[in-house]
Parts: C-alpha cells; structure tokens; sequence
C-alpha cells in the first residue's frame, strides 16, 4: 500500500529510531558549541517534523524563544502534543504551520536548524530562502546546515535493509533503494514492512523526490558577502550570518 511519505514518517519514524545509537542517531551529535548560536534572539527549527529537534534545542538552551517551522499536520500534531506536555518548554515556543517562505519569523534571530529541507526546494525558491534568512538573522547568527544526500547517483541504489525495531509481537522493518530521474531528482523510496512473529501482515511504500543537490551547489548559491560558510565536521556546516558592509 503506498501512502504520503508524511504520513509513513509520522506512524514509522519514531519507533524504526529506538533504541537510539548515539553513533548514528541524528539528534546526538549536533556541534552546539563549534555551531555558536546566539541564544538571547529567537532560535528557529525550520522542517522540525514531529520535535524531536525543537526539545533537543530547547533544552540546551533553557532560556530562549524557539520557534519551529512544520506545515506537514500529522508530524506537527505529534510536535504540539510534545510541547504541550513540558511545562519547562511550552511558553516559550511557537509552532507555525507555514511552509518557511510563507511563515512568519521573528526580527531577529539568533540562529536556525536546517536538517534535510533544502533540498526539496527548487531553484528559485532556494534563492528566495536565502534572501529571506538573510533578513532576519543577526550578525554572527549561524544557520546550522545538515550535509548533503550527494548529488544524483549515477546508478540505481538497490533496495537494502536499513533499519528494524520490535515492539510487542511486531517487527518493523525499513527498505531502502534510489535511482535518479529526470529533472535532477532523485527518487527515493522506503518500503515499511511490519512482521508478527516472524509474519509480514503489512507492508506501506512512500517515495519522495528530492533534487540531487550535492553540496558544491548547495553552498555555490549561498549569498556571498551575506554569509559565511563553515565546515563543522562530516555531518555539518555553519552558514553564519556576516555583518552588512556600510559604504
């Protein structure tokens, strides 16, 4: 059965995560220090899915506003549930159901999470991205950006087993493959198998299309002259906000 790629993430995604390997799970790891957010503006957790980054940003930092982007319902349902459920989080958080080009943002800020978004963006609207993020961070502001899927493959990635999580009498299982298609996307598909007692009883196949953006194209178009990029490590780049040049 296919359904919205959404949809599957929303049912899947949390349970196929556990238990966590700190090695590989995305939420550890993130360099917070190297990233050098600025913590007394607004923060943003821009495609936040169901939250899991908008916790992890605002507990490490306890005392700034987070505002969190998600216009997919069901993940953002999940998200809101999340918030409201932390009395420590909750009244300094805002959820906005806008895609990132529509929803608004604060001033200022003092930093972004960009995890995976990019790259569902066309052309054009990337451009308007960075027009737009240029506005509203603050000089020395980074907007921390997850390494790219690495361009187009040349040949098609077979389907493999890559992740499996029991709960109960169920076994849930996550097949990948991909191969490229016109347009410089790339066509992804996850097959979600689910298995009782060693039985498949279900099987659920999403495919998304993202663009092939390797990340020598992604950081080409970054404005130069409004931004600075930085390598942190294998998984990320800061792209920090310079100072405007007053002539």
């Amino acid at each position: 059965m296919a359904r919205d790629d959404n949809q599957v993430w929303a049912e899947f995604g949390e349970v196929l995560r556990l238990p966590v390997d700190p090695s590989r799970d995305y939420v550890h790891g993130i360099p917070w220090d190297a990233a050098g957010f600025l913590p007394q503006l607004p923060l943003v957790d821009i495609g936040s899915g169901s939250g899991l980054t908008t916790i992890t940003l605002a507990e490490r930092f306890p005392d700034t506003e987070i505002v969190s982007v998600e216009p997919e319902p069901m993940s953002r349902s999940l998200q809101m549930l999340r918030i409201a459920e932390r009395d420590d989080i909750r009244g300094r958080t805002t959820v906005l159901p806008e895609p990132i080009l529509q929803a608004w943002l604060p001033e200022q800020c003092g930093g972004a999470l960009l995890f995976n978004v990019i790259y569902f963006l066309g052309g054009r609207d990337r451009d308007a991205f960075w027009r737009r993020m240029a506005r509203v961070m603050a000089p020395g502001a980074p907007i921390l950006l997850s390494r790219s899927y690495g361009g187009v493959p040349d040949k098609p990635v077979e389907r493999e087993l890559v992740q499996s999580a029991t709960m109960g009498r169920m076994e849930y299982q996550r097949w990948f493959e991909a191969h490229p298609v016109s347009g410089g996307r790339v066509e992804v598909t996850n097959t979600f198998r689910v298995l009782r007692d060693g039985e498949q009883v279900r099987e659920v196949v999403s495919t998304i299309h993202p663009f092939g953006l390797d990340e020598d194209v992604v950081l080409e178009e970054v404005p130069i002259g409004q931004f600075g990029i930085e390598e942190l490590d294998d998984r990320y780049f800061a792209i920090r906000r310079l100072p405007d040049i007053v002539r």
